[in-house]
């Protein structure tokens, strides 16, 4: 299995995820065109792919999917009250509903996708599987709920939203309902949540972390970086620790 990140940030987000003849793409959320040109990059093409999923419907996850949808057809993987945001977006794909918790093979990929706390609708988390190798996916959630520290246990990679810096955030000139809002429990995940998830799920065969998510505004890749890194080095782990780029593509991370 490999993942290559198209763009992660608070302002757009998309991911490839490949495993066999299988290619996934997570979320939609810059343009149509940099999605072209990302899976480009990854000699791809978007008739290429084999399903899209989506983590929820906010436009940082899925401004792009209109466009895409009006030159190919698109099989998309949701849970049904998604489905229902998304349809307003573009009914011009076919669309295949899922449950949290529940299994689904898509191709040679097993997905299981995971209930995680944002104010969106029925907004998910998911579990890759391929050829005994697993990736866990998590954006946007404003804390860690039990199933998906159960179901992310043993992961060999993990995609985690380390949005922002509680400081940065306190100092940010931003109105105090939008501060209380992106650390609430249906926010975001602080750098220091991020750590606190890695501490548990943490074991030897844990190859690879992406710090994903990051606020243009209240956090740094440096901040992120070095307070995940001090984590890892704390748990004397030799996971490899990489910062989803907010502009450019995140090359092709492959699980050995």
């Amino acid at each position: 299995m490999r993942f290559s990140v198209l763009a992660s940030s608070s302002k757009g987000n998309a991911t490839v995820i490949c495993g066999g003849d299988t290619r996934l793409l997570v979320d939609t959320g810059i343009s149509a065109t940099r999605i072209r040109n990302g899976l480009k990059e990854c000699g791809l093409s978007v008739p290429q792919l084999s399903a899209l999923l989506f983590t929820h419907e906010h436009t940082d996850h899925v401004c792009g999917l209109g466009q895409l949808a009006k030159k190919d057809k698109l099989h998309i993987y949701c849970t049904r009250y998604m489905g229902q945001e998304l349809r307003c977006i573009t009914d011009n794909a076919s669309y295949t509903y899922i449950e949290p918790g529940s299994t689904v093979q898509i191709g040679d990929i097993r997905v299981t996708p995971f209930s995680v706390h944002h104010d969106a609708t029925d907004p998910v988390g998911y579990l890759f599987e391929y050829n005994e190798k697993k990736l866990g996916y998590v954006t946007d959630t404003g804390k860690i709920p039990h199933v998906m520290t159960e179901l992310l246990q043993g992961v060999d990679a993990l995609y985690l939203e380390s949005n922002y810096d509680p400081q940065m955030l306190q100092n940010s000139g931003r109105p105090y309902y939008l501060i209380e809002r992106i650390a609430s429990n249906f926010g975001h995940l602080s750098n220091a949540q991020a750590c606190d998830f890695v501490r548990t799920i943490a074991h030897p065969r844990l190859q690879h972390v992406v710090l994903a998510h990051l606020s243009q505004d209240c956090n740094t890749p440096d901040t992120a970086f070095n307070c995940m890194q001090q984590t890892l080095n704390e748990l004397q782990l030799s996971t490899t620790l990489h910062c989803a780029p907010a502009a450019t593509r995140l090359p092709w991370i492959h699980l050995a």
